[in-house]
């Protein structure tokens, strides 16, 4: 997740966070339950990614532990690479419900001098509407990696051409998560070979969720022979590491 994004989420959780902490002391009930509300949205982003900073090397360690190549290309652990669905769309219920408290109390009390909600109201039908969308699928077979997309297309990448894996940095569950790919192709194809993307966006609520589909996507990359990355396309984009084109070192 880019840096400046986890900023902007803690600079406005605080402009919510403030207000709240006066309408604790004045005994404002509405405000303090609004601002309350609206800086926990905001600073999820942030918890999210702490929480997945912390958890995903002790999984790569399991996972390290126990997972070869046989010459089948499965994992010698018996452990196969599920495929990618939605998982946790109840999670959402509660947020959901807690945006159209803040836009109730908003709307009851003062309907014009504020735009927040508004907000709420947006952002709870944009949840709603990407829940029963359903999210993008991928599934792993023998021979590729298919991304099928909730608009009725699919996408297939042959083991034989996925150069490098990653996973997409966590955030918000309705914007989806998904595994990353560098590809064969020309300097100029995204995904290519010297730029990563996402390959489909699945929705996945929830830190154990989005930790259990980054797994299926590094058992996936072990059993075919193929490297996995974290955050590969920040590391890039950061000059942390350089574009690789096939055949160059690891």
């Amino acid at each position: 997740m880019p840096r400046w994004f986890l900023l902007l989420s803690a600079l406005a959780g605080l402009n919510f966070a403030v207000p709240a902490g006066h309408a604790a002391l004045t005994g404002d009930l509405r405000l303090l339950v609004i601002g309350v509300i609206l800086t926990g949205f905001c600073w999820w982003p942030l918890i999210t990614w702490l929480r997945y900073r912390n958890a995903t090397t002790d999984s790569d360690t399991d996972i390290d532990a126990g997972t070869a190549t046989a010459t089948d290309g499965t994992a010698t652990d018996g452990t196969a690479s599920e495929n990618l669905r939605a998982r946790g769309q109840r999670r959402w219920i509660v947020p959901v419900l807690l945006l159209l408290l803040v836009a109730v109390l908003g709307l009851v009390h003062h309907p014009f001098d504020s735009p927040t909600p508004l907000w709420a109201l947006t952002l709870a039908a944009v949840t709603i509407w990407q829940l029963r969308s359903g999210g993008d699928q991928i599934d792993f077979t023998d021979k590729a990696l298919i991304a099928r997309f909730r608009n009725g297309q699919e996408k297939h990448y042959p083991w034989s051409d996925v150069l490098e894996l990653s996973w997409s940095s966590p955030h918000w569950a309705n914007t989806g998560s998904g595994p990353v790919a560098r590809v064969r192709g020309s300097a100029y194809d995204t995904p290519g070979p010297t730029s990563p993307a996402q390959l489909g966006a699945v929705l996945l609520a929830g830190h154990d969720n989005r930790l259990w589909g980054r797994q299926q996507v590094r058992r996936a990359a072990a059993a075919h022979g193929i490297p996995f990355t974290d955050d590969l396309i920040t590391a890039i984009n950061s000059g942390r590491r350089k574009a690789r084109l096939p055949g160059e070192a690891s």
